[in-house]
């Protein structure tokens, strides 16, 4: 999305069609994954790949998924997304409570994505001039973005020990 950002700065993309794709992509996404948990919860399977269906089904009803609020968090925490999707399915959220937290995060992180990249894109001459500038750049927003993952789950695990 960063990329497609800075492409449509150089005039390579329009900035609006990138935006409504990356939206629709997302949306997909959404519905892929959560459509998987819930295929999932009618074979009755205890394991799907390197996840314990059971224990995370279990971990997610104790965190109340059903709220919507992680749908709407877990947009922006790579890892996490995947997991409350599926989970959000296997624990029966229906489709229009998935897209009522969905939608609205994702037009948000498409938004922020592609607008990050096309912002990004006027500095991008700048930094040709200094590579070593712009590595420790995407360096430290890598960082950055691990980071505030790692908060997310931490913050997430302890609710979750709260109400044990």
């Amino acid at each position: 999305m960063l990329l497609a950002g800075v492409l449509s700065h150089k005039g390579y993309l329009d900035i609006f069609d990138v935006i409504m794709i990356a939206f629709v992509g997302a949306i997909l996404h959404d519905l892929l994954y959560w459509s998987i948990g819930k295929k999932l919860s009618k074979t009755n399977k205890k394991k799907f790949l390197f996840v314990n269906l059971e224990k995370l089904g279990n971990f997610l009803c104790r965190l109340r998924v059903s709220n919507g609020l992680y749908i709407f968090i877990s947009k922006f925490a790579w890892n996490l997304n995947r997991i409350v999707l599926m989970a959000s399915g296997y624990l029966k959220v229906s489709a229009k409570e998935l897209l009522r937290y969905s939608v609205p995060a994702s037009l948000i992180w498409s938004v922020s994505l592609v607008s990050m990249g096309y912002i990004f894109a006027f500095e991008t001459d700048i930094l040709k001039k200094d590579l070593k500038t712009a590595g420790l750049f995407m360096a430290g927003f890598i960082i950055a973005i691990i980071i505030l993952e790692n908060l997310l789950r931490k913050m997430i695990e302890k609710r979750a020990n709260k109400q044990l």
